[in-house]
């Protein structure tokens, strides 16, 4: 068999931007039953693809099962279906949700096979090209092999990895394939985490994509960047680690980080490591809004980690937003499940996250002067302050190093049962 580029659900965010990068029209291709794991794994391609600030559209071609409006928290509406048999305009039936244009199925139909033959897919493409805009389709094997328009590249999603069967019949880029996890039985190398684009424009005001090749009418897409509720994807997840503490008397060996020694200690087995991300945000005040929000209006203890898009920390920093602190996925999963029965997020979002460790600060320091100094504190609801939630301790760089230029002295460790470490 063929082997293929593996892309694991945990490495997404590093490694989509560069391979949609210059693509206009790039096919999400199911080949498993589960389709809300599919639809998930497609949406969040979405989002990371426009996470930069560049305009992406999402359709949903799955025309006799839709998924994806489920997973973006939707009700069944016009979408696609309607745009093409009942020239409903696009612009009514896509929906901004977390910086993507999204295009549900729509109606019924009995003409399905019409509605992918249709030209006007080579005309989008075109548009979407001319506009370095991406335009991301959700379907099946028979919906592609139907589809007018020959995409860019292909993304198959595939929780176990690619079948014998699988035939790229249309010689497609094969882009690779997202999974679970990453198994060296495919025969392909780990995936490498790749640079960041360099593109950023989360600030860029909301514009008209504008698809002037478009003769049918009505076929222009509103596209830009929001900022706020886009949540990143969590970086990838690695083997457990020391925890490492700024001042421990440990006798453990010590690494440099930023010019200060610091020291491991072995974290204890009732970590409450797990935590859920609802959003990201490009600055730290907006990110400790939102954390104020959940714990003031929702009961919702919430941590604010500074994570840097760039390998040494210098690039442009995102500031996630988690909220409470779990022992096991599971138990972190039917928490994400009630915020969405509450509403405190529509559904589909909140991403699972194992990120143990925060920084502690002393008893007794003021958490307004934290903030003054630009640091991520937060109260917990245990009355301590706490400082960001990290995957790991190198993932902490960034934030010692403003504690140590605010001159303010806190230990990295696990956050426990009962609230001490």
């Amino acid at each position: 068999m063929t082997t293929y580029r593996q892309l694991p659900l945990s490495r997404l965010g590093h490694l989509i931007p560069p391979l949609v990068d210059g693509q206009a029209l790039v096919a999400l291709l199911t080949t498993t039953a589960d389709l809300p794991w599919a639809a998930k794994a497609a949406w969040d391609i979405a989002r990371i693809a426009a996470r930069e600030g560049r305009r992406v559209a999402l359709v949903d071609l799955h025309l006799e099962q839709p998924a994806l409006h489920e997973i973006v928290g939707l009700h069944a509406t016009e979408g696609i279906v309607d745009a093409f048999e009942y020239g409903v305009s696009l612009n009514k039936a896509a929906h901004e949700v977390t910086g993507v244009f999204f295009i549900p199925a729509g109606s019924d139909t009995a003409q399905a096979g019409e509605l992918f033959a249709h030209d006007r897919w080579r005309k989008l493409q075109a548009g979407f090209r001319s506009e370095g805009a991406l335009l991301l389709v959700f379907l099946s094997e028979a919906g592609l092999a139907q589809l007018a328009a020959i995409p860019d590249g292909l993304i198959v999603l595939a929780p176990e990895g690619l079948s014998e069967t699988f035939a790229n019949e249309r010689d497609i880029p094969l882009l690779g394939v997202v999974r679970d996890r990453w198994l060296p039985s495919s025969g392909s190398p780990p995936a490498q985490p790749a640079s960041p684009p360099r593109r950023r424009g989360v600030r860029a005001p909301l514009v008209a994509l504008l698809i002037a090749a478009l003769a049918v009418g009505g076929w222009a897409l509103l596209a830009g960047a929001r900022e706020s509720f886009t949540a990143t994807p969590a970086s990838p997840r690695p083997q457990p680690r020391p925890v490492v503490s700024a001042d421990s008397a440990s006798p453990l060996s010590a690494t440099r980080r930023g010019g200060q020694g610091v020291r491991s200690v072995a974290p204890r087995p009732d970590t409450l490591g797990w935590t859920v991300q609802l959003a990201a945000y490009a600055t730290l005040d907006k990110a400790l809004a939102h954390a104020d929000r959940l714990a003031a209006d929702d009961g919702l203890a919430a941590l604010v980690t500074p994570v840097p898009q760039s390998n040494g920390g210098k690039g442009p920093v995102w500031y996630r937003v988690l909220a409470g602190s779990y022992a096991t996925r599971p138990a972190a999963a039917a928490a994400r499940a009630k915020m969405w029965r509450r509403g405190i997020v529509a559904e589909g979002i909140g991403d699972l996250l194992l990120a143990p460790y925060s920084y502690h600060v002393p008893a007794g320091t003021s958490l307004d002067s934290l903030r003054r100094r630009g640091l991520p504190a937060v109260r917990w609801s245990n009355g301590n302050i706490l400082l960001g939630a990290f995957e790991a301790p190198d993932q902490a760089a960034f934030t010692q190093a403003a504690l140590t230029r605010a001159h303010v002295r806190a230990n990295l460790l696990p956050r426990m049962e009962g609230g001490t470490p």
